[in-house]
């Protein structure tokens, strides 16, 4: 990796803090001592890449390992706080900074570590902002999750019902954030810049507004969460090819898949686990977004060069990484399942302990 625009980086940085900012403002947790946990879990993720990139970058570049270390902390937060919705407080923080070593950070190098990446060697596929790492990867991992057994018979406290300011807020954060690492993974301000930028901001607040209709035609209640839940979508299904995405094929990948996404949640039974539909609404909506860049990208889609190449190397990419990354998330799921029956078990010692005390009183 050359040397980056270090202005660019370090304020690219701060601004990926906003996206756990955005999801946190939405989902609340409802004790602090959660916030605690997830902030720990985003500074243990943030060190780990940035180990990484010391060991496997150029000396030199330390703003672009900064941003890399808070797009990883931000991403990690995202994971614990939805692993704690069924594993809990102490289970959701194992599980997730198991997966930022031992999932994000390999997915991550495969899809922009390098120019060209590994994935676009192996595949012929295009990951612009990495979402193969930032979205599948997740997505991926939190359904084995929400497909194996918990392994602790405690209650989760549910988060509040989001209002409409909360949700409005939460998603201008998420784009706000969102942006500024489509914009910040160049490294430079280059041709592309602007584009990406209009691109990332129109696609982001557009996909909000999708899932809203998506709601309204399946004939739901409205969800005021469902507003950052489609810039979540708009995300993946943007940022493989951002920059590569002409007005027209802006508007089919953002409308078609965050409506394919939203269709897997909305249109789920009821009593349908929400996780696991979100987050197979996740894969769906990136996994579209890499068909309609290989179908109508600049220059060297299907429709310029008339290859179907490139579809196939999209979907593969997103096949593969789903299915490593899954396989993964058992070992990760494993740990959290570990941690949790030792912390379960030196709770029942202290217990019996202070009763065998209270008794010999």
């Amino acid at each position: 990796m050359g040397e980056s625009d270090a202005t660019l980086q370090l304020v690219c940085a701060v601004l990926v803090l906003a996206v756990p900012a955005g999801l946190l403002t939405a989902v609340r947790p409802a004790a602090p001592r959660r916030l605690v946990t997830v902030a720990v879990v985003a500074l243990i993720a943030a060190a780990a890449s940035l180990a990484v990139d010391t060991v496997l970058s150029a000396p030199g570049d330390g703003p672009a390992r900064v941003l890399d270390a808070a797009l990883a902390g931000s991403v990690a937060a995202l994971v614990a706080v939805l692993a704690a919705l069924r594993l809990g407080r102490l289970g959701g923080a194992v599980f997730a900074v198991t997966w930022s070593i031992l999932v994000f950070q390999p997915v991550v190098a495969a899809v922009v570590g390098s120019v060209p990446s590994l994935v676009q060697t192996v595949f012929g596929a295009v990951d612009y902002a990495g979402v193969l790492a930032t979205h599948v990867a997740a997505a991926a991992s939190l359904v084995v999750v929400s497909l194996l057994p918990v392994p602790s018979r405690q209650s989760v406290t549910a988060s509040t019902p989001t209002t409409m300011g909360r949700a409005v807020v939460g998603t201008l954060l998420v784009t706000v954030g969102a942006a500024a690492w489509m914009v910040g993974v160049e490294r430079v301000v280059n041709a592309a810049t602007g584009r990406t930028l209009g691109n990332a901001v129109v696609g982001l607040l557009l996909g909000a507004l999708v899932w809203a209709l998506i709601e309204r035609i399946a004939g739901r209640a409205f969800a005021p969460a469902g507003l950052v839940a489609g810039a979540v979508l708009a995300w993946g299904s943007l940022g493989l090819g951002v920059a590569f995405l002409s007005p027209m094929a802006l508007g089919a990948s953002v409308v078609i898949g965050v409506a394919g996404g939203a269709a897997v949640v909305v249109r789920a039974r009821e009593g349908a686990h929400p996780q696991r539909r979100g987050a197979l609404a996740v894969i769906v909506a990136v996994a579209i977004g890499g068909l309609i860049l290989a179908l109508l990208a600049d220059g060297f889609g299907m429709a310029a060069t008339g290859s179907t190449a490139l579809v196939a190397g999209q979907l593969g990419a997103v096949i593969v990484i789903g299915l490593g990354s899954a396989a993964s998330g058992v070992l990760c799921w494993a740990l959290a399942a570990g941690a949790i029956t030792m912390n379960e078990r030196a709770r029942s010692a202290r217990a019996a302990r202070a009763q065998a005390h209270e008794g010999s009183d």
